[in-house]
């Protein structure tokens, strides 16, 4: 029998994978466990074993994304002995890459509306990935390149202009994107976030 194929976890692998594939050319309307059971070539009630429905295959999904993205903005950061604008740079280039290799992922995991029945796993996920950023915000601050104030805000402000330059890339509204424009993106935003010059009276 086909499902003899995959052993210890192998099929979950396999199904996640083939999900992913079927997200990016069919969107999430198109998947379902029985197509992918179908696909993959095991019974239909094999993926029932790892997934109880399909949200439960779609948090999974996300999850993995996040976990994937989180290493691609580890890896960026690395050396952390750096200097902050280098790292910054680096992890947006990273993170807008990423999106734009995984438009259909990141769009799932930009998403709650499938995902109602695991919003503690996934917030976590979500909060791990983000980690390398978190230190770099709190790296940034303490040396005095950022300004002082709430680390998730800061956060939440660096990731939605590389969310939206992503997007626009994602649109055909910027073509080609670059890293030298991504880079021109950080500089900007870097001057927004800026501690205020202290006045001397």
């Amino acid at each position: 029998m086909a499902d003899r194929r995959y052993h210890h976890g192998y099929l979950r692998a396999a199904l996640l994978a083939q999900a992913e594939a079927t997200l990016r050319t069919s969107g999430v309307d198109g998947l379902s466990l029985r197509e992918l059971a179908r696909t993959v070539g095991v019974s239909h009630g094999a993926p029932r074993r790892h997934f109880e429905d399909k949200t439960a295959l779609l948090a999974a999904l996300v999850a993995e994304g996040f976990s994937r993205l989180g290493r691609a903005l580890t890896t960026a950061a690395e050396p952390e002995d750096r200097e902050f604008v280098a790292v910054l740079k680096d992890i947006a280039i990273a993170y807008v890459w990423f999106a734009t290799d995984n438009p259909a992922l990141v769009d799932l995991m930009s998403s709650s509306r499938y995902l109602a029945d695991a919003p503690d796993a996934l917030v976590r996920a979500r909060e791990a990935s983000f980690a390398p950023v978190r230190r770099l915000v709190e790296m940034g601050q303490s040396t005095g390149e950022l300004a002082p104030g709430e680390v998730r805000r800061i956060e939440i402000l660096i990731f939605a202009s590389l969310h939206g330059l992503a997007t626009m890339a994602n649109n055909k509204m910027i073509d080609p994107l670059d890293d030298e424009l991504i880079s021109d993106a950080v500089n900007s935003l870097l001057t927004g976030l800026a501690p205020a010059p202290v006045l001397r009276g």
